[in-house]
C-alpha cells in the first residue's frame, strides 16, 4: 500500500472515528501533513454539534473558532486538581442562558495548536463540563478531538506557574492531564508530508523532530550554511525567521528605511470585542514602493489571487489600496501582480441560532490590509506558513521543536539557507515529549477496530438513555431537603417523598441495572434478525415502563409546598432541589418516551437529545399523554397536601397574608406556620388566637380581628361539613 493510500485510510479512520463513535483521538503528524486541511473540512462536514477552539487568540482566528479560555471564561492562573484556580476552593462559572445551552447540547470540542495547551487547562475544562453536563463522566461526556505536534510550538508555562503546577503533573503538556488519562484517547498520526517532496530534505527534517539528527544529518543541512548562498538570499529578497521578535522588527525596519519615497501607513480599525493580544496584523503598518512583504491572509473573495504565505514586492501605493507583484509561474511574464485592500478577521462566538443549532457569530472585527513586512519574521508567527526560499537563523533556539518549526516551513533544501551553521545545542527535544511518542500506540485504521468502537459507541449511548445515576443523586438531593425543611409542618408530605425515593431505587434503578445486563448480552448480536427483533422490543418495552414511573415521581415534586417556607435560605435550598429534580424527570421522560415507538440509533439519539435539552418539540417527537410543564400558579396558590387542614381557609389565609404584607416578605405578618395552626384549630374569640403559635399581643392587635372574620366567613360557607 503506497503512502498516499495509507494516509487516506488514516483520514478515513479518524473521521469515523469521530463521527461514529465516542472515543476521544488526538490527530498528530509532521509540518506538512494536513493537519489544518483535516480540521476545517471536519467541521464542515461532522454533524456532531462541536466547536472549534485553540489555546491562543492568533490560533483560534486562523482555525475560524474562539479561544478556550473566552468560552468557557477560564481564569489565566495555574488550575490546582481538586482545589482550584491557585488553591482556591470554589470558581464561579456565570455563563448566559445561550452559553449554558451550547456547552449543555455540545457532542464535541475540536482543539487546534493542542500542543500549546497545559494539562490543567484541560483539567479545568473537565471540572467546569462534569458541574454542567454529567458529573460521572470525564469532560460531562463531551467527546475530544485534539490536533497538534508536539514537535512544534509547546505550552507556555512561566516559572511563577510551573512551581504550583510542578506538584501536579510531571510536564507542562496535555498529555499529562489527569482528566485525560481517565478518560483516554486514540493517537492517529498523518505521515504523508505534502509541503516536501525532496527525500533527502525529508529525512533530515524526521530526524530532527525525532531527535536522531546525527553528525551525518548536520553536516548534510549545514552545507546550506554557505556565505556565497546567504549573500545570493539576500540579494535575491529570501524571506528570514528568527528567534526572536526583536531581530525580525530590526531586519525588517532597517530594510524598510534604505527604501527611497515617503512611507504610506495604514491603521487598522477595531470594533466590537477584538482584544490586542488576538490582533492577526501590525494596528498600523507602514511600508514603501519596493517593500518585501507577505500577504498573511488567504483570499476569500473567490479569486484565489493570494494565500497566506505568499511572499511579493510593493509595487504602488494609494490611501487605500496596495499592489503587490509576485512571482509566477502561470505568467509569460514570471510575474502576477495582485491589488488589495483593507479585509476583514473576524473574532467569533458562539451562538444558537432560531432552530436550536450552533453558529458562529462575529463578536468584533479588525480590518487592515493583510500584509507584513517580511524581509523577517519569527519562527513563531511562521507556524502554517510554507515558503519556498528562506533564510532561518536557528543558532539561538530556546525552545523546544522551534528549530524544527522553522525547517519545515520550507518546500525544498534548495529553497533552504542557513544564517550560520547549526550545532546539536540548537536542537532542542523535550525528554517527555520523546516518551510520550514512543509510547502511546497509534490507531492504524483497521475494520476490525472500527467496528469494535461502533458497537461500544451504540452499547454507550444505548446506556445512557437509561442511565438514572445523576436522576438518583437529583432525587437523594430532594429527598434530604424535603425531610429538612417540611418535616415539622408537612410531616405526610415527607413521608410520601421517602417512600417514593425508596420505590424509585427499586422500580428504575434495580430494573435499570437488570436492562443494562441483558443489553449487554443482545447488543453484540443485534446484527442478527432475531437478537436485533429482540432488542428492539425491549428498548420499546424500557421505554414505556420507565415513562409511567417517572411521570408519576413528577406529579409527586409538582406537589412540593415551596411556596409554603417562609424562611428564605431554607426555601432557597428546597427551590434548588425541587426545580433539579423535576427538570431532570422531565428531561428523561420527554427522550425515552421518544423510544416507545421508534428504532434506536446513535445519531438519531444525539439530535433528539439536542431538542429536549433546548425545549424545542420536533416533528417526529410523539405527543406526550399528559402535558409535562405544570400550569402556571397564581404566588398565593397552595399545594393541596394531606398535611393542611381545611386547605381553602389555608388559601384564604395566604392571600390575605400576601395583601396585607404590601410587598414585604409575607411572614412578617404571620408565619406560614401559624396561618397553618388557624386553618386546623378554627379559632373563634381573641382568646383562642392567644394559645396559636406566632399570635402574640402585637399580632393579636394588628390582625386579630381581621383574622377571626375570615374565620368565620369560611365556617358560614362550609356550615354544612
Amino acid at each position: 500500500m503506497d503512502s498516499k493510500t495509507t494516509h487516506a485510510n488514516l483520514i478515513d479512520s479518524a473521521k469515523s472515528i469521530i463521527n461514529e463513535t465516542s472515543v476521544n483521538l488526538f490527530l498528530t503528524g509532521k509540518a506538512g501533513t494536513g493537519k489544518t486541511t483535516f480540521l476545517h473540512s471536519l467541521s464542515q462536514s461532522t454533524l456532531k454539534r462541536h466547536v472549534v477552539l485553540a489555546p491562543t487568540g492568533v490560533a483560534a482566528i486562523n482555525a475560524g473558532g474562539s479561544t478556550l479560555h473566552s468560552f468557557f471564561q477560564l481564569s489565566f492562573a495555574p488550575y490546582i486538581p481538586g482545589k482550584g484556580y491557585m488553591g482556591e476552593a470554589e470558581r464561579y462559572h456565570r455563563f448566559s442562558k445561550e452559553k449554558l445551552n451550547i456547552i449543555r447540547t455540545l457532542d464535541l470540542i475540536i482543539i487546534d495548536e493542542i500542543s500549546m495547551v497545559r494539562p490543567d487547562v484541560l483539567d479545568a475544562i473537565d471540572d467546569l463540563l462534569r458541574s454542567l453536563r454529567n458529573p460521572v463522566k470525564p469532560f460531562g461526556g463531551v467527546q475530544l478531538l485534539l490536533i497538534g505536534d508536539l514537535r512544534q510550538l509547546a505550552p507556555v508555562a512561566q516559572d511563577s506557574e510551573w512551581q504550583y503546577l510542578r506538584q501536579y503533573y510531571a510536564s507542562p503538556y496535555f498529555f499529562e492531564s489527569h482528566a485525560l488519562r481517565h478518560a483516554g484517547f486514540l493517537m492517529v498520526e498523518l505521515t504523508n508530508v505534502f509541503r516536501q517532496n525532496d527525500e533527502t530534505f525529508i529525512d533530515i527534517l524526521n530526524k530532527i523532530r525525532d531527535n536522531r539528527a546525527d553528525y551525518e544529518t548536520l553536516c548534510r543541512l549545514n552545507r546550506r550554511a554557505d556565505p556565497a548562498l546567504l549573500e545570493r538570499a539576500d540579494k535575491e529578497g529570501y524571506i528570514r525567521l528568527t528567534t526572536h521578535n526583536y531581530q525580525a522588527n530590526r531586519t525588517n525596519q532597517r530594510q524598510l528605511d534604505l527604501l527611497d519615497g515617503h512611507p504610506v501607513r495604514y491603521k487598522a480599525e477595531v470594533t466590537g470585542d477584538f482584544p490586542e493580544s488576538a490582533y492577526p496584523a501590525e494596528m498600523e503598518l507602514e511600508l514603501k514602493q519596493g517593500a518585501k512583504v507577505m500577504f498573511i491572509k488567504n483570499d476569500t473573495s473567490g479569486a484565489h489571487e493570494y494565500y497566506n504565505g505568499l511572499i511579493g514586492t510593493v509595487l504602488s501605493l494609494s490611501d487605500n489600496t496596495v499592489v503587490v507583484r509576485t512571482p509566477s509561474d502561470d505568467d509569460p511574464s514570471g510575474h502576477k501582480d495582485i491589488k488589495t485592500g483593507s479585509t476583514i478577521w473576524e473574532r467569533t462566538k458562539y451562538t444558537l441560532d432560531k432552530d436550536g443549532n450552533i453558529k458562529e457569530t462575529p463578536e468584533g472585527t479588525f480590518s487592515q490590509v493583510p500584509l507584513r513586512l517580511a524581509w523577517a519574521i519569527t519562527i513563531h508567527k511562521s507556524q502554517g506558513l510554507t515558503f519556498d526560499k528562506a533564510i532561518v537563523d536557528a543558532s539561538h533556539s530556546f525552545a523546544p521543536g522551534q528549530t524544527y518549526v522553522a525547517l519545515s516551513r520550507c518546500r525544498s533544501l534548495d529553497g533552504l539557507v542557513l544564517e550560520s551553521p547549526l550545532t546539536a545545542s540548537a536542537i532542542i527535544n523535550d525528554p517527555a515529549v520523546n516518551s510520550f511518542i514512543s509510547s502511546q500506540p497509534r490507531m492504524e485504521g483497521s475494520d476490525s477496530e472500527l467496528t469494535s468502537f461502533r458497537e461500544s459507541y451504540f452499547a454507550e449511548m444505548l446506556a445512557e438513555l437509561f442511565d438514572f445515576r445523576t436522576l438518583d443523586r437529583a432525587f437523594d438531593d430532594f429527598h434530604r431537603a424535603v425531610a429538612s425543611v417540611l418535616q415539622r409542618d408537612f410531616p405526610n408530605f415527607a413521608a410520601s417523598v421517602g417512600e417514593a425515593y425508596y420505590e424509585f431505587g427499586i422500580k428504575v434503578n434495580d430494573v435499570a441495572s437488570r436492562l443494562f445486563s441483558l443489553f449487554a448480552r443482545i447488543v453484540p448480536l443485534r446484527s442478527a434478525p432475531a437478537e436485533g427483533k429482540l432488542l428492539a422490543e425491549k428498548i420499546r418495552g424500557g421505554a414505556a415502563y420507565f415513562v409511567k414511573y417517572l411521570d408519576t415521581f413528577s406529579d409527586l415534586v409538582k406537589q412540593t409546598p415551596v411556596n409554603n417556607v417562609d424562611n428564605q435560605a431554607l426555601k432557597k435550598r428546597l427551590l434548588t432541589a425541587t426545580g433539579a429534580l423535576a427538570d431532570m424527570l422531565d428531561i428523561k421522560a420527554r427522550l425515552i418516551e421518544i423510544y416507545r415507538d421508534k428504532d434506536f440509533a446513535p445519531q438519531d439519539y444525539l439530535k433528539q437529545k439536542t431538542s429536549v435539552l433546548l425545549r424545542r418539540p420536533r416533528a417526529d417527537n410523539i405527543s406526550r399523554k399528559k402535558e409535562r410543564s405544570p400550569r402556571k400558579r397564581d404566588s398565593n396558590e397552595v399545594a393541596a397536601t394531606s398535611d393542611i387542614k381545611n386547605p381553602e381557609l389555608y388559601s384564604s389565609l395566604c392571600v390575605w397574608r400576601t395583601k396585607r404584607a404590601e410587598g414585604k416578605a409575607a411572614y412578617t405578618v404571620l408565619p406560614n406556620r401559624t396561618l397553618m395552626e388557624i386553618a386546623a384549630t378554627l379559632p373563634s374569640t381573641i382568646a383562642d388566637l392567644h394559645s396559636i403559635t406566632g399570635m402574640g399581643k402585637v399580632k393579636i392587635d394588628n390582625f386579630g380581628q381581621e383574622v377571626l372574620k375570615i374565620v368565620k366567613n369560611y365556617c358560614i360557607e362550609n356550615s354544612d361539613k
